[in-house]
C-alpha cells in the first residue's frame, strides 16, 4: 500500500494551524453564545475532516424533528468528525473519550454526554439522556457500544432505545461507511485500517498511518426515521435500526463512488 509521509506531515500541519486559528474564536463563542459556539464547533470539525483527507458523501435527508435520537454504527474516532460536521446534536460517548488528545477537548466542549463504564452506567446514562431530550436536544448514539472493523455492523444494544420509547422520540438510523479510496472502491484490508478497534493501537500512530494514504470517501446514508410507537418494544426498535444500518453498509458498496457522488 502506498505511503506518503510528506502528505501526512502537511495534513498534520494544517490540523495544528486550524487548532491555533480556530480555538480562540471557538472559546469566545462558547462563552458568549453557546448555541452559536456549537455551530462553529461543527464547522471546526468539518475543517479538520477536510484537512485529514476525508470526503463526505451524504445520502438521504436528516430528520428535522426536535428532538431526534440519531443512532449510527461506530468504527473510528473519525466518525465524530464525520457526523459532527452536519448533525446538530450532542454525542453520547464513553467517558474515556474525554482523555483523547485535542479531539477529546473538542468533544467535551461540543457538549458530549459521557457515560461511565461503571455497573450502574446504563441507569445513570439513561437519566442523563432523558435530561437533555426533555430540553428538546437531539442526541447521537452508537448502540454497538464499541468500535467495529468497518466490514460489519455489531449487534445493537437496546438499553438506551428505552428513552425513545418512553418519551416517544423519533429515531433515525445512520450508516457511516468508509467506502472509497481516491475515488475507487475501498479494499477490505483498508476498511479495517480505517477502523480503530484494536486496543493495541494508539490513537496518534493510527491517525498518522491514515493520513498517508490519499483521500478517503465516507458515505453517510440517512435512513427514514422511525416512530417508536410503531414498535412493540425497545428491542424491536433496536433491531429495526440495526437492520437499516446494516443495509446501508451494503448499499455503500453496491455502486461506484463516482455514481454516489452524483446522487448525493
Amino acid at each position: 500500500m502506498p505511503r506518503a509521509p510528506i502528505l501526512a506531515t502537511f495534513r498534520f500541519f494544517l490540523v495544528v494551524l486550524v487548532f491555533l486559528a480556530f480555538t480562540p474564536i471557538y472559546w469566545v463563542l462558547l462563552k458568549i453564545n453557546q448555541p452559536l459556539g456549537f455551530r462553529f464547533g461543527r464547522f471546526y470539525l468539518s475543517t479538520w475532516r477536510k484537512c485529514l483527507g476525508y470526503e463526505l458523501i451524504i445520502k438521504g435527508q436528516l430528520s428535522t424533528v426536535k428532538p431526534t435520537l440519531y443512532v449510527a454504527n461506530h468504527s473510528s474516532y473519525i466518525d465524530i468528525l464525520v457526523l459532527g460536521t452536519f448533525v446538530p446534536a450532542r454525542f453520547v460517548s464513553k467517558d474515556d473519550v474525554a482523555k483523547w488528545p485535542i479531539m477529546g477537548w473538542l468533544a467535551t466542549n461540543q457538549g458530549t454526554i459521557y457515560i461511565s463504564r461503571s455497573r450502574n452506567a446504563i441507569a445513570e446514562g439513561a437519566d442523563k439522556l432523558l435530561e437533555f431530550l426533555d430540553k428538546g436536544e437531539s442526541l447521537i448514539l452508537f448502540p454497538e457500544g464499541t468500535t467495529s472493523d468497518s466490514c460489519r455492523i455489531l449487534p445493537f444494544g437496546s438499553s438506551f432505545f428505552d428513552v425513545a420509547v418512553k418519551k416517544n422520540i423519533v429515531v433515525q438510523p445512520i450508516t457511516v461507511s468508509y467506502a472509497g479510496w481516491d475515488g475507487l472502491a475501498m479494499p477490505r484490508f483498508m476498511r479495517k485500517l480505517c477502523s480503530w478497534f484494536s486496543p493495541d493501537t494508539s490513537l496518534l500512530p493510527h491517525l498518522w498511518s491514515l493520513v498517508q494514504i490519499g483521500t478517503i470517501q465516507v458515505v453517510v446514508e440517512l435512513h427514514e426515521p422511525f416512530n417508536p410507537q410503531d414498535f412493540a418494544s425497545r428491542k424491536e426498535l433496536a433491531q429495526a435500526s440495526f437492520t437499516a444500518v446494516q443495509q446501508g453498509l451494503v448499499n455503500a458498496f453496491a455502486s461506484p463512488i463516482s455514481q454516489q457522488r452524483l446522487k448525493a
